[in-house]
């Protein structure tokens, strides 16, 4: 029986993690071959959490403010 809960997990934390794995090699990619800096990097990915965390902000809100217009 572990083992086939052990499959089931597998089978759903395999995609995630191939895409995440694909992304830092693409990052990898572009800091080796294309001498971008990781200092650049890394502010790209901080505005691009930001913008996310600031896009989901503003979905919480239209979420909230519709609630309290239906009551």
């Amino acid at each position: 029986m572990a083992i086939n809960q052990y499959i089931k997990a597998y089978k759903r934390y395999r995609t995630p993690v191939l895409a995440v794995l694909a992304t830092v090699m693409l990052v990898c990619s572009a800091v080796w071959t294309f001498n971008v800096p990781w200092r650049d990097i890394a502010e790209y990915f901080l505005l691009c959490v930001l913008g996310v965390a600031f896009i989901a902000l503003l979905a919480a809100a239209l979420v909230f403010t519709i609630n309290k217009i239906r009551g």
